[in-house]
């Protein structure tokens, strides 16, 4: 059995595709939080409206910590997943 590594201009193109994620669930994670803040403050939001910007909300931070997590823990030396 042989072991086969991504080659060095692929794990910097899969570092480089996780920045890029990065930044945008970071954008999207300010936008859904300032859109919650805006809701509760005007105070013209019903349970339904809140609970869907909670989840949205929670699920751009918990993809922005996970990018965050694979970039600090070695995003150059990440080998991308398997496409075949």
């Amino acid at each position: 059995m042989t072991s086969e590594t991504a080659s060095p201009a692929s794990r910097g193109a899969y570092a480089e595709q996780l920045r890029r994620l990065h930044d945008v669930y970071a954008v999207g994670t300010a936008t859904w939080t300032l859109c919650l803040f805006m809701a509760l403050v005007g105070h013209d939001a019903d349970v339904r409206q809140l609970v869907l910007l909670l989840g949205l909300q929670a699920a751009f931070a918990l993809s922005w910590l996970w990018c965050t997590w694979r970039l600090w823990s070695g995003g150059e030396a990440a080998e991308p997943p398997d496409e075949g």
